[in-house]
């Protein structure tokens, strides 16, 4: 298992850490050799046959690589800049670039492409002392080989964006596994997730416009998105934001100006939640933040937030019934699956992506068609043509068949299994990563009934980082649990 031992990275005494956190440096110099030496040929080439242009492209493609080399050599520096500065990367959506092959470049495909250039470096470097899990391995070669299998821009582009969510799979547990440093991650991610929940404010008051507007029963609503393209970009980080929140908060190092500045987070996050008017999102946290009370024992608390859940459904039930009345009708049978009605309009992809899979060969049940994009007749709707089934698990599915399906349900389930073994740990930082785990993967299939959090990687990108972490100190467990069980006999 490709996991650091105490001598590897995750090591911080003296000498060892210097050494575990250098890769061996005749990789790196054959690595810059053959990246100059590859560049400077094909600089040369594209000057003399092509247009000066295509030089300084060269030229720029150099630049990168050795930013990329340096990042793979700095991996530390590297893993938590990009993780703590992703939601204002994100905000830069509208920055677009060029377009190739149909698909539009801008700064976040960048960066996802910098991630997967970096990961596989990194990988190249560090080997077995970075996280490595056959399941995950075995997913993403699925996914390539069904995008090679069915090649398009489309399945291109989705496959980038699975590469670049997944990646820090593999290196992220290694730095975050000591306390002091994935608390210092924490505060500086809510530091920087703050920004956009401060710009909901702004987009609330008008004094900045907003990005989104939808109708629900009957009537136009400005929704709250943090300046996001759409609300989704800022939940997909508030699902992280919260419950990272409440961990801060139950640490006892936590002075009274920062458990105030904490909570003064939470009861802000949670208002501009209200606001994005996103169904799924805010059932989601509310379950967040019961679990959170529930897996640690906070019983009484727990029951508040039910009683209180229940009061204000009680409370906004004429406000409630408007933003779900399609689960009423749908409750009460008068929702056709296959209409344009039936979960706003998901039930018709979900009938179009299902029967486009398995009215096809056999083969593409396996391995899927590469990209979510599919075209057909739906019933009591007519033709259509859709790249958003509006569902992970059937854009999965229809992407990279049953077995790409079934290990990425295999991932999240290992992951709770470890983590629930990290719960029976006496220290506390092990158990509430365990906590959080087992609290990310239930909101990750939840929202992933309605949506695709895995095919936008922000989504997933703190997901599997913690996933990594969990890998990492899972192993840390055995040990004692095996001398405890010894100490019983």
């Amino acid at each position: 298992m490709g996991v650091p031992s105490d001598s590897g990275l995750i090591s911080e005494r003296g000498g060892k850490l210097r050494e575990a956190t250098s890769p061996p440096p005749e990789k790196v110099l054959f690595t810059v050799t053959a990246l100059a030496a590859g560049v400077l040929l094909l600089s040369v080439l594209a000057v003399v046959f092509l247009s000066p242009i295509y030089g300084l492209v060269e030229i720029a493609v150099l630049a990168g690589g050795l930013v990329a080399l340096y990042s793979a050599r700095s991996l530390r520096k590297f893993v938590l800049v990009l993780l703590i500065t992703k939601p204002l990367i994100d905000l830069t959506w509208r920055w677009h670039f060029f377009t190739v092959a149909e698909q539009g470049v801008n700064v976040q495909s960048v960066v996802g492409v910098f991630v997967v250039v970096v990961t596989a470096l990194a990988l190249f470097f560090w080997g077995e002392r970075l996280v490595v899990d056959v399941k995950v391995v075995l997913f993403l070669g699925f996914a390539a080989f069904a995008a090679l299998l069915n090649p398009s821009s489309w399945a291109v582009n989705q496959l980038v964006r699975l590469l670049a969510g997944v990646s820090f799979f593999f290196t992220a547990g290694v730095f975050l596994a000591q306390e002091a440093s994935f608390d210092r991650f924490a505060k500086y991610f809510l530091l920087a997730v703050s920004v956009p929940v401060t710009l909901s404010f702004l987009q609330l008051s008008g004094v900045i416009p907003f990005e989104y507007f939808d109708y629900i029963g009957g009537q136009r609503l400005s929704r709250a998105s943090g300046t996001y393209q759409h609300p989704l970009g800022m939940i997909y980080f508030l699902i992280y934001a919260i419950p990272l929140a409440l961990y801060l908060l139950s640490t006892p190092s936590q002075t009274l100006r920062r458990r105030f500045v904490l909570w003064l987070f939470l009861c802000l996050s949670l208002v501009a939640l209200a606001f994005t008017y996103h169904r799924t999102a805010i059932v989601v946290i509310g379950i967040e933040i019961w679990l959170w009370m529930v897996l640690n024992g906070k019983y009484r608390r727990a029951l508040l937030i039910t009683a209180l859940g229940v009061a204000v459904a009680i409370g906004l039930r004429e406000w409630l019934e408007v933003l779900y009345v399609n689960l009423a009708d749908i409750a009460e049978g008068r929702v056709a699956f296959s209409s344009g009605s039936f979960m706003r309009g998901r039930g018709m992809n979900w009938y179009l992506f299902l029967t486009s899979l398995f009215d096809s060969h056999y083969w593409y049940w396996l391995f899927g068609r590469g990209a979510s994009a599919a075209e057909g007749y739906v019933p009591l709707y007519g033709y259509l043509l859709s790249v958003e089934p509006h569902n992970d698990f059937i854009r999965i599915l229809y992407a990279y068949g049953l077995l790409g399906l079934g290990l990425y349900l295999s991932i999240l389930f290992t992951v709770v299994r470890q983590a629930i073994r990290l719960r029976q740990s006496d220290d506390h930082f092990t158990q509430q990563i365990g906590n959080l785990a087992i609290i990310m993967v239930a909101s990750i299939l939840l929202l992933s009934v309605t949506g695709e959090p895995m095919r936008y990687p922000t989504g997933v990108w703190y997901f599997f980082a913690l996933a990594s972490l969990v890998k990492v100190m899972y192993p840390r467990l055995q040990p004692r649990c095996s001398a405890a069980n010894a100490n019983r006999k």
